[in-house]
């Protein structure tokens, strides 16, 4: 393993991106697919190839690891490819990991681009010392419209076509509702409300540096578990992104996973936490506004509460644009990140 990090060639119009279900599958939805391929190739002039695997269904995905695997390989290995962009998340990606061979990816970086479950594969590349970016999978942010869109597809043409995602910004408003994808057409019609500021939380003035690491707060968990995060080294002094997904765990379970994460000594390897506005409510589930604002406000209170028993200098900016909400900016894990608390900015350099 390595401390050394490797950005991947920037894309350039024209170039080659390769559509990969590196998860779960959308095979009952063909038309997530057709509408995520129109944008990238009529918004953001992308030729893209689609692999077999990315109309698969999920049983023959999670049943064909080795599969999914030899795939994401072989479009890492093709010269003409420049990009991988994820199909969905899902579940059971960390089975495919003892699957890749670690020199074919890291001989060959390519930019990636997923969340979720692909949590699993962006911290096997960053152990590579290969940055990658938490976003900008077909399911959902290649669906976005309208100013939601706009606002998603401003930080892709950083992530695809430059360096750095340079100063990271606030959305007016968001969604987290979810796609209706039995409509006869797709179409984004999802309730916006005003986002929440973001907040700068336990700041002593200073500003904060250090490498971005993190991605979907359930999946992190179970790396935990299976012993496959970065080692201290790697992750000593370095800026933690977390954030809950659909799931909408309770307040019960985040907290038992920080305590995990502060038991273990792993939160405290970071120099500061940056938190994700959340999922308010399960993805098959009803709650009233007022009950999406509480669990709202009840989420950041455990996830203070545990930073207070476990690492209480460490500072927390909450209710940020990344994660399963939309809009969201595709992080760029693996960069380095500059927190400016007195200003209240945020850089990825």
């Amino acid at each position: 393993m390595t401390n050394e990090f490797a950005l991947p060639p920037a894309l350039e119009k024209g170039d080659k991106v390769a559509v990969l279900a590196t998860s779960s599958g959308v095979q009952n939805f063909p038309e997530v697919i057709d509408i995520g391929v129109d944008r990238l190739e009529e918004r953001f002039g992308l030729d893209v190839v689609v692999f077999d695997n990315a109309r698969r269904d999920t049983e023959y995905l999670y049943n064909h690891q080795e599969e999914k695997a030899e795939d994401l390989m072989r479009a890492f290995e093709d010269p003409e490819i420049k990009g991988v962009v994820a199909v969905t998340g899902g579940d059971e990606q960390i089975r495919m990991l003892k699957h890749l061979q670690p020199e074919r990816l890291k001989e060959n970086p390519t930019r990636f681009y997923g969340i979720s479950d692909n949590t699993c594969l962006h911290t096997y590349l960053y152990n590579l010392g290969i940055q990658s970016f938490y976003g900008g999978q077909i399911l959902d942010d290649l669906l976005a419209e309208g100013e939601i869109g706009e606002y998603i597809y401003s930080y892709l043409e950083k992530a695809f076509f430059e360096d750095e995602l340079g100063k990271l910004e606030s959305s007016q408003n968001f969604t987290d509702e979810y796609f209706d994808l039995f409509q006869d057409e797709i179409t984004d019609d999802r309730e916006a409300f005003k986002s929440p500021d973001w907040e700068y939380w336990n700041f002593d003035g200073q500003n904060v540096e250090g490498r971005l690491f993190g991605g979907c707060f359930s999946v992190i968990k179970d790396l935990l578990m299976a012993d496959k995060l970065p080692n201290e080294e790697k992750l000593e002094g370095s800026i933690l992104a977390l954030e809950t997904s659909e799931e909408n765990p309770s307040t019960i379970e985040v907290k038992r996973w920080l305590i995990n994460m502060g038991e273990t000594g792993f939160l405290q390897k970071f120099s500061a936490i940056l938190v994700a506005r959340p999922m308010r409510e399960p993805l098959h589930g009803e709650k009233t506004l007022g009950e999406k604002e509480e669990y709202h406000e009840k989420q950041i209170q455990t996830i203070k509460d545990q930073i207070k028993r476990y690492c209480p200098d460490t500072p927390v900016v909450f209710n940020m644009d990344f994660g399963h909400t939309h809009p969201k900016i595709p992080l760029n894990l693996g960069a380095k990140i500059k927190i400016d608390p007195g200003k209240e900015e945020i850089n990825s350099q």
